[in-house]
């Protein structure tokens, strides 16, 4: 009987400790954001993480916002320098940014 409780107690704490270690999904904006990029061709996210820095080269309008999120347009690389925000299902025709991230706001 104690080998039987032993096994299952010894179970028990193998599965709370696989359950933990596990990392919950990622959480991130349902949806399309476009852009034009320095050659003139446009480009895609779908679905972007949130708090994830893209970095996306050059990139000018026409900008759509089609997420659920909130983008914000970086001026440089790494999500730093000036930003200007859209808000979701919203669009710009005046941007140009280097870098995005998406925000739960």
């Amino acid at each position: 009987m104690r080998g039987r409780t032993a096994a299952v107690i010894g179970s028990i704490i193998a599965s709370a400790t696989l359950t933990l270690a596990v990392p919950g999904a990622a959480h991130g904006a349902t949806g399309t954001f476009t852009y034009t990029d320095a050659r003139n061709v446009q480009r895609s996210l779908n679905n972007p993480l949130d708090n994830r820095c893209y970095n996306i080269g050059r990139a000018y309008d026409p900008v759509t916002n089609n997420t659920d999120r909130t983008a914000e347009l970086y001026a440089n690389r790494g999500c730093s320098g000036d930003v200007q925000v859209i808000a979701p299902n919203g669009s710009a025709d005046d941007a140009a940014f280097q870098s995005v991230m998406f925000t739960d706001d």
